[in-house]
């Protein structure tokens, strides 16, 4: 097989990151008794994007991604609760989604029936991953995992990356390939490290990035014949 081993992300590459939020959102806004207009929750969706690219430049700690999203979310829309109450809520309910991306559990699986080592690489908090992908039923499916809040440094930086092939155990960077949906944390990091990736694009989006995969799919299930030429 032309690779050995795939470095998945988790959130939009195997788990449907934007269905879990949502669902986990819309139950704490109710918990807290806050109406769940859709604006409100495109308020939402779109701070927490900024306060992840914020983390993910390493630009704010964990504790304060915790803290700040539900603040700058409070602020927006007018709203006067407990922010770090909320997030921890909100937490607990993405914890315990375990929404995937069409066709991840039966790429999954065929792929280590053909005999491909694998591993699940996320900028993801501990407290909601770990349950997450145990809940799910995946964690026997993947060799090594690695989530950037339990190693304090996150993708693209070469630190993740060299923290992943320690567990690994060492293999030919041409034996690997990472597969994300990320140009900025997945494709950035792996090329930056060296490794060929592969770019899960199924919304057709555009790449006016500076940061270019070897490959591209559209569907999970092209990753097949890449992998095994």
């Amino acid at each position: 097989m032309k690779y050995p081993w795939i470095l998945f992300d988790a959130d939009d590459t195997i788990f449907d990151f934007h269905r879990s939020a949502r669902h986990a959102l819309v139950a704490t806004m109710q918990d807290f008794d806050i109406a769940p207009k859709p604006e409100f929750v495109t308020v939402y969706e779109q701070i927490n994007l900024e306060i992840w690219a914020a983390f993910e430049r390493q630009e704010i700690t964990a504790v304060e991604l915790r803290r700040t999203r539900f603040e700058k979310f409070l602020d927006a829309i007018g709203e006067y609760r407990d922010p770090m109450a909320m997030n921890t809520r909100y937490l607990r309910h993405l914890s315990a989604t375990t929404f995937l991306v069409d066709g991840a559990r039966s790429l999954v699986e065929e792929l280590l029936v053909k005999g491909s080592r694998l591993g699940l690489i996320t900028n993801g908090l501990k407290e909601v991953q770990r349950p997450r992908i145990s809940r799910a039923k995946l964690e026997d499916n993947f060799e090594v995992i690695v989530v950037s809040d339990e190693i304090g440094v996150s993708k693209p930086h070469a630190g993740f990356f060299g923290h992943a092939f320690v567990k690994m155990g060492s293999p030919g960077k041409k034996e690997v390939l990472v597969v994300g949906d990320s140009l900025n944390s997945d494709i950035q990091g792996g090329n930056n490290f060296g490794l060929d990736t592969c770019w899960f694009n199924p919304g057709k989006t555009s790449n006016i990035t500076e940061h270019h995969p070897t490959y591209e799919i559209e569907k999970l299930h092209e990753l097949i014949s890449l992998v095994h030429q």
